[in-house]
């Protein structure tokens, strides 16, 4: 337990208080991992806690629901008393809550076994709703009736499925029948707190465990209904032995931890059901199927409103992850760096990586790996590190005769392909030659 932590409750103990960490910190201890945070609860009310820590700063946003924040050493703490919440309204915050003298009141109020422990200076658990023996079974289950801590707080169905993915828990048959049952309530909680519960599901070592319980619970088809439409859609496609939604699954457990990577690895195909057409030969063929799929993904991360830079970059991902062939030249890299950008093109190759080891089980994207080098030796060309790279500009054109205007656009891009074709012809000297043989001032 961190020192600060410690001197927090121990001030409260010699105060005359009981005091204890609890929730998630407590889980993490006993799961032998480094807590995040610490919040701390305690027998103290909100004027008794910000008494006894008169000489520090505190901030008192959440007094009416006795929390106290305790800055120390440039960290805030949440100090809450023990409390009863009162009836919760719009499925999500409790109207009023009552203080109590009594720790368990407070672990009675949480949602999850595993969330309902607390923990003394000395180390010792209190853990009324054994939380230690589902966290030794590997369950995540209710503290009390499943369905009262469900339709207290919707967000709870996103916790429960976040924690089960995570930690490779199973959930309680009867906390996922509570959720199940009630997951239209998730219609009724903010876009913005699903969609950051959704993408801590998605940065988990395992999203696809998460995602296979949105699935079968219903939450995925409340949620996104456009990713519902994947399951059990068959490709026709003997490059492809997965299902589109397994695909999908895979492609988002296999590239790197990154928002972005995993937000465009679940929606690179997704309207592969849009374009399904069968040839002659059987196959299934899907012709501009990521021009709709970065399509989709924009329509879904703005309903959920995610940040425009997030959906532009996703956008383009999936734009450009089927521009992938055999045989790529490196005039042809550089102009997929330009188009893409140098900040995006290598989160572009990670994509394209685990798309093409996603396709089936004996599939070798070493091709694209060594791609990836190539691109990356590309990118310390001075020609890539910088959107304007040529060594003239339009006042050098303009100084040959040319009149502003659309020409001098015209000019400039014939300019950059022939440099992004061979770029030791960035000299000045041989591009404004270049431009006095190929136009004329009257053009």
């Amino acid at each position: 337990m961190p020192n600060d932590v410690i001197f927090l409750l121990k001030k409260l103990n010699n105060s005359g208080f009981l005091s204890y960490i609890v929730g998630g910190c407590v889980r993490d201890k006993l799961l032998g991992q480094t807590p995040n945070d610490y919040d701390i609860t305690t027998s103290a009310k909100p004027d008794e806690i910000k008494e006894v820590f008169r000489d520090f700063k505190c901030v008192t946003i959440g007094e009416k629901f006795g929390t106290i924040g305790v800055l120390l050493n440039d960290v805030l703490y949440e100090i809450t008393t023990f409390r009863i919440d009162g009836e919760y309204l719009n499925y999500r915050k409790p109207k009023d809550v009552t203080f109590s003298d009594d720790l368990k009141d407070d672990l009675a109020r949480r949602d999850f076994t595993i969330n309902a422990m607390a923990m003394d200076v000395d180390g010792k658990i209190y853990d009324p709703f054994g939380g230690r023996d589902d966290l030794d079974n590997k369950v995540i289950r209710a503290v009390g009736d499943a369905n009262k801590r469900i339709k207290e707080d919707g967000l709870r169905i996103m916790r429960a499925i976040r924690f089960a993915g995570r930690l490779d828990f199973y959930i309680d048959e009867d906390l996922f029948e509570a959720m199940s049952c009630n997951r239209e309530i998730l219609r009724e909680i903010s876009v913005e707190r699903i969609f950051d519960e959704f993408s801590k599901i998605l940065l988990s070592d395992k999203p696809s465990n998460g995602l296979m319980i949105m699935q079968e619970t219903g939450v995925l088809d409340i949620l996104f209904p456009e990713i519902k439409r994947t399951v059990g859609f068959d490709q026709f496609s003997p490059f492809h032995d997965k299902t589109l939604f397994d695909h999908l699954l895979c492609v988002v457990d296999t590239v790197p931890k990154d928002l972005t990577l995993r937000l465009s690895a679940l929606f690179h195909d997704v309207s592969k059901v849009d374009t399904l057409s069968i040839g002659e030969d059987g196959r299934g063929h899907f012709f501009g199927h990521e021009v709709k799929s970065a399509e989709v993904a924009r329509e879904v991360l703005k309903r959920y409103k995610a940040p425009n830079k997030l959906i532009e970059k996703v956008s383009i991902l999936i734009l450009d992850h089927m521009k992938v062939h055999s045989e790529m030249t490196d005039k042809a890299l550089r102009r997929q760096i330009k188009r893409v950008g140098r900040d995006n093109v290598l989160d572009l190759y990670d994509l394209l990586i685990a798309d093409c080891k996603c396709t089936r089980a004996d599939r070798d994207a070493s091709f694209i790996e060594e791609r990836k080098k190539r691109v990356i030796n590309l990118l310390n060309e001075k020609e890539m590190k910088t959107e304007k790279f040529l060594d003239v500009d339009g006042k050098d054109i303009i100084s040959l005769g040319f009149k502003e205007g659309k020409i001098i656009g015209e000019i400039l891009k014939d300019l950059e392909n022939l440099v992004l074709d061979d770029p030791s012809l960035n000299d000045k000297d041989y591009l404004i030659d270049y431009v006095k043989r190929n136009y004329k001032t009257g053009d």
